[in-house]
C-alpha cells in the first residue's frame, strides 16, 4: 500500500469501507483521524429482531459515488477526531464528525 497522505482516504480504503457499510442493516463506520491522517476504520453492525427478515434496497452506483467524495470531503479537514457514517434500515441516516482538539503546557501534555 502506498503512503497515506495527511487529509486522504486512499481509494482502495473508501472502496472497502463503502462495500461493508452497504452490508450494514444497523450500525455504524467510523474513520479515525490523528495528525489529519487515517488511523483506523471501527465497523460497527447491529442487527435488531424486528427487522431480522427485512430486505432492503440495493444501493445505486450514484449513491455510492455520491457518499465516496462526502466521506472524502468531510474528512479531509479532521486533523484530530472521528467521522462517523450511520446506518439505519439499510440507508445512511446521518454523518457525524467528532473533532477532538490537543491542548499542552497544561497539567501535562496531550487531551
Amino acid at each position: 500500500m502506498k503512503k497515506i497522505r495527511q487529509g486522504e482516504i486512499p481509494e482502495e480504503i473508501l472502496d472497502y469501507a463503502i462495500s461493508e457499510l452497504k452490508k450494514i442493516r444497523s450500525g455504524e463506520v467510523i474513520f479515525v483521524a490523528q495528525d489529519g491522517f487515517l488511523m483506523q476504520i471501527e465497523i460497527n453492525q447491529r442487527r435488531r429482531v424486528s427487522e431480522w427478515d427485512s430486505e432492503f434496497p440495493a444501493w445505486s452506483e450514484e449513491t455510492c459515488a455520491n457518499l465516496k467524495n462526502k466521506i472524502a470531503q468531510e474528512f479531509s479537514t479532521l486533523a484530530y477526531g472521528r467521522l462517523l457514517v450511520k446506518i439505519q434500515k439499510g440507508r445512511v441516516s446521518q454523518i457525524e464528525r467528532t473533532v477532538q482538539h490537543k491542548f499542552t503546557g497544561l497539567d501535562g501534555e496531550g487531551i
